[in-house]
């Protein structure tokens, strides 16, 4: 089996370079000289924000969606996970890209015979109640129904600064006690999942750890603005990589 795992560009529209790199890669790994994969998960915060309302596409990031409908076309399974700043991506991504299936929270899955949990990771840190309300008050149906009324331009305003509200609130990716994510995996752990993969962090790396006597291995894939890191598994192992221009 051959997947790939990707998450936290924070594109900023049409003229961030961080999209162009992007899908470039979405395109490199579809060339004839490449395997396809038969997967790809995008773990969240893709965009910075996102703005759809009522199905209207914004033109800044066209040249990513036709990189990911191209996949779809030549069918690999798409499977996005919400992130922190995916406001108004749950209602409106799956219409425009036929064949992605957008998950709000973390899921368990069987890759290969090994037992996955996937995740965004913003709810890792049970302890932050106030970015936990944050996160539910824009996930709300008022909010929806707001995206789906008001003008795109509107929306595009409310969008920039839910995202600066966001990262202003979750603070914990420089600040969260590695005992509070040991935590999470250890939980993981004892519900049989072999292996955790996250985004969020913005830290690239994969590490084995042991609770109880049972090992589980800790990915996290890092992100589209600083490393361009991605993971694949690939016949049963995960392996961390860097994008440079070729795959």
């Amino acid at each position: 089996m051959y997947c790939i795992f990707l998450s936290d560009a924070h594109l900023k529209g049409r003229g961030d370079p961080n999209q162009k790199k992007l899908v470039s890669f979405l395109e490199d790994i579809t060339r004839d000289d490449c395997a396809v994969p038969e997967a790809l998960f995008l773990l969240g915060d893709i965009f910075d924000y996102w703005v759809s309302p009522g199905g209207f596409v914004d033109p800044a990031y066209v040249p990513l969606l036709n990189a990911v409908q191209k996949l779809s076309d030549k069918g690999v399974r798409l499977h996005y996970y919400l992130g922190n700043h995916d406001f108004f991506v749950k209602h409106t991504l799956g219409k425009i890209c036929s064949g992605i299936e957008v998950t709000e929270d973390g899921t368990g899955i069987e890759l290969d015979g090994i037992r996955c949990f996937i995740t965004h990771g913003d709810m890792i840190d049970y302890t932050d109640r106030k970015y936990r309300f944050l996160r539910w008050v824009l996930r709300s149906w008022p909010i929806r129904f707001l995206s789906d009324i008001l003008p795109a331009g509107v929306i595009r305003n409310i969008g920039a600064g839910l995202a600066e509200r966001s990262r202003a609130v979750w603070t914990a990716r420089r600040t969260l006690p590695e005992s509070v994510i040991e935590e999470y995996i250890a939980e993981k752990s004892a519900q049989g999942f072999d292996v955790l993969i996250t985004a969020h962090f913005h830290t690239p790396g994969i590490r084995d750890l042991a609770f109880g006597g049972r090992k589980i291995t800790y990915i996290n894939t890092g992100n589209w603005f600083n490393d361009y890191s991605y993971v694949v598994l690939s016949d049963g192992r995960f392996e961390l990589k860097y994008y440079s221009g070729t795959v």
